[in-house]
């Protein structure tokens, strides 16, 4: 498997949910319900800000997390995520799954800011910053989940130094890991318990006992049972996403195999993940890589 023959790392975090998180929808603006499920380009831009930290910290070069000019004649200049277009080549996947504990999805009536919705010459009156808005919140008191990121360590380091921050990528990883303090907007506050840094092999054969990660396929298998669910989310890995345009290309969007019945997720049901031998005959779609003895997936090409 030619991937591997890269400087492949995978980047493992677990944290616990203080009390759940909330993840809106990108094209909601009056009624903001959430994913169930956070998608991958929140676990992205929680890399994204933690490795912001850790390079300030590190090299002493400071990254605004969000760069927003609405005046900007360029598209292309009025929005951006500038670590994230920066560290993009070097992320290969993203995986989530939850180890222990449940959450239940709400709506609530929340204040919010909504600066970013209204005509630039409004922003002058500070009345029209904030309103009630009935919003989506998954609530997961003390939630254990995991995320990892399998990344290519010499992207990474090609990355670092555009910042002129040349230390070594696993330190920054490991830094930017640690540093990670949120899950979504700024109110979904998470501790991590624990971080690590993984060499990735090929894997043949047995799969994974415990929660399975969510995984990316290219194609829905066919015979899928009601045991998982396909879920549709953006396309992170495109460096569009993260400039210009707040909101991207519908049609910009990624499958992925959630281990979690389908109907517990209409209902709003967040609970572990099915271990992946349950989901064998869908697992064959994709190749696996084995890290620390586990395996996680990588989608084959179609």
């Amino acid at each position: 498997m030619t991937m591997l023959k890269t400087m492949l790392k995978m980047a493992i975090a677990q944290a616990m949910l203080h009390w759940g998180f909330w993840i809106r929808y990108p094209l909601a603006s009056a009624r903001q319900d959430t994913y169930v499920v956070p998608q991958p380009s929140t676990l992205v831009g929680a890399l994204g800000a933690g490795l912001a930290r850790a390079i300030s910290g590190l090299c002493g070069v400071a990254i605004p997390e969000i760069i927003h000019n609405p005046r900007a004649r360029d598209m292309q200049s009025r929005y951006s995520v500038p670590i994230i277009t920066f560290i993009l080549p070097a992320i290969k996947d993203v995986y989530f799954r939850v180890l222990s504990g449940w959450g239940i999805r709400s709506m609530d009536i929340t204040r919010h800011f909504q600066g970013t919705y209204i005509r630039v010459e409004d922003l002058k009156d500070p009345s029209q910053w904030f309103a009630v808005r009935v919003t989506g919140k998954v609530y997961a008191p003390k939630m254990e989940i995991e995320i990892a990121y399998l990344v290519d360590t010499e992207k990474l380091r090609e990355a670092l130094g555009e910042f002129e921050c040349n230390v070594d990528p696993e330190k920054a990883l490991l830094y930017g890991l640690a540093s990670m303090t949120r899950l979504g907007p700024v109110e979904g506050l998470l501790t991590i318990e624990g971080i690590s840094i993984l060499n990735v092999e090929e894997a043949r054969g047995k799969l994974m006992n415990e929660p399975c990660p969510y995984f990316r396929i290219s194609h829905v298998p066919s015979g899928l049972g009601s045991d998982v669910t396909i879920a549709e989310f953006w396309d992170w890995g495109r460096a569009e996403f993260w400039s210009g345009l707040r909101v991207p290309n519908p049609d910009y969007t990624l499958k992925y195999v959630v281990p979690l019945n389908k109907s517990s997720l209409d209902s709003g049901l967040l609970m572990p993940f099915k271990p992946c031998k349950l989901l064998r005959d869908i697992i064959n779609e994709v190749y696996l890589v084995k890290v620390n003895g586990n395996e996680y997936t990588y989608p084959k090409p179609q």
